[in-house]
Order: C-alpha cells, then structure tokens, then sequence
C-alpha cells in the first residue's frame, strides 16, 4: 500500500516502468537519463538506482516525499517510459542508495548470479514483484555496482 511522508520524513518509491526507447539508441538514452538525473536529483536530495533488463526499467527513487513525487511526475510525462506502475511507495528509514544521486545499471551476461535468479521465474517481469522484492533486487545490483567500482579502482 502506498503512502505519502511527512515533509521531514524519508520517503521512497520503487516503480517499474517499459522502456520505449529503441534497442540501437538505449545506450545513448540510458546515459542521457543518468546525466539529467543526476543534476536534478542533487538540487532536491533524491538518491536512487536505475536498473535496465528486458524491456524494464526498474527505479528506487529517495528523498522527500514532495521531490520524489514531483520527479516521479515527469517520469510519467516522459515519452522513454510506458505503462509505468508504483510498486512501493511510502516512509522509509534510512538511504538504501545514499551514495548516488542518480546511477543506473544495465544487466549483462556478466552479471551471472543475478540473471541466474532471475531467469528462475521464467521471465523478467518486475510488475509482478512485490515492492519488497524489488527493493532487494535493486540492493543486490547496488551491492555488485560498489564492488565494481571498487574494483576499477585498485
């Protein structure tokens, strides 16, 4: 059940979301959204994570419960997503992606164990999920983010 926050409250909210953007532009696309976002979200203190699978886009969006909601609008409004539906919304404790103003992650061959999971269901379909399954999807893809770039580091 979804629920607004109070104006001091932490609130977030997991959506997903089809991309309508075509296969060859994607790429190009996902980095224009990442660029944006990240300009925006810092100005209202949104954090989140994008991921990108199968025709999906599936999106954690924290900050206050009037950010959030006002960015969550122009999702809507934008042509890259279709049939968007609210998986969880509502107060939450703490930061689960507080280190990222806005980052997105597209799943690979590479990213084995996820997949792995995944395709367990048969088929990628995130409009299923609870919004508390999603949020530990999303978790665990920002848990294989932070040792990548970690890695990259060292």
């Amino acid at each position: 059940m979804s629920q607004i926050s109070g104006a001091r409250t932490l609130h977030r909210l997991i959506y997903t979301s089809r991309v309508s953007i075509p296969e060859a532009a994607i790429d190009h696309e996902i980095g224009s959204i990442v660029q944006t976002s990240r300009r925006n979200n810092r100005d209202v203190a949104i954090t989140g994570l994008l991921l990108v699978h199968e025709g999906y886009f599936v999106q954690a969006l924290e900050g206050p419960a009037e950010a959030v909601m006002s960015t969550y609008r122009r999702i809507l409004d934008d042509p890259r997503h279709e049939k968007s539906k609210v998986l969880s919304a509502g107060p939450a404790a703490g930061r689960e992606f507080g280190d990222w103003n806005m980052c997105a992650r597209r799943m690979t061959a590479g990213d084995d164990a996820i997949l792995d999971t995944l395709r367990a269901r048969d088929r990628f379909a995130p409009e299923s999920l609870s919004g508390a399954a999603v949020l530990r999807l999303l978790t665990a893809v920002r848990g294989i983010q932070a040792r990548t770039r970690l890695g990259a580091l060292g």
